[in-house]
């Protein structure tokens, strides 16, 4: 703490000195000259960055994929609107057998495991995403491509797993599933791509 006598050399500062001695000791005011770099500023620290969206990578081919997929998707009222999807790897399902399932208006594949019949699954609803696509899930994902899900129990207490997910472009609610648990449908999500 400064006395009076303390504070008398800088009173008796040219008020110019004074206002450069204060702005030399702050290290919080940015040095505003350009730095001579032409490249662009990076966001700032709090900035969250977004990760590509997984459906963004390459397409798979129709023959990467369990031809029921391509079956259900050409029969779908909704196929203008929705483009087909599936996963390019199966994780902890891999082994289980896909078959057609039923959503109305829209297009399914259900994966079946011994003793467990529709284990996971992916699909594309004859339903519209909109402002409420993500209310009420405690789980939240959202791609650079402004697409997003949101994801957690089924019905609020599972033990199935369900995400409604929303992909920029599309004017469907694809819904993926899985009983096999949360780590897997965050998985699956992490696999969907687009089909030529």
């Amino acid at each position: 703490m400064f006395t009076d006598m303390d504070m008398t050399p800088l009173i008796r500062l040219p008020l110019a000195a004074l206002i450069g001695l204060l702005l030399a000791c702050s290290s919080s005011v940015p040095d505003e000259e350009p730095s001579g770099d032409s490249s662009p500023a990076s966001p700032p620290p709090s900035a969250p960055t977004l990760a590509a969206a997984p459906w963004a990578g390459a397409r798979l081919s129709r023959a990467d994929i369990p031809a029921v997929y391509v079956a259900q998707w050409e029969k779908a009222e909704n196929r203008a609107t929705c483009a087909l999807v599936a996963p390019a790897a199966l994780g902890d399902g891999e082994g289980a057998k896909p078959r057609a399932a039923i959503f109305s208006g829209g297009w399914a594949v259900a994966y079946d495991r011994p003793g467990m019949r529709s284990a996971f699954g992916v699909a594309g609803a004859g339903v519209t995403p909109d402002s409420t696509t993500y209310d009420g899930w405690p789980h939240t994902i959202m791609w650079a491509d402004s697409s997003g899900a949101g994801y957690g129990p089924e019905g609020g207490s599972g033990p199935n797993q369900l995400a409604f997910l929303r992909i920029a472009g599309q004017g469907c609610l694809y819904n993926v599933w899985s009983r096999l648990g949360i780590p897997h449908l965050e998985f699956l999500l992490g696999q969907l791509r687009f089909v030529e």
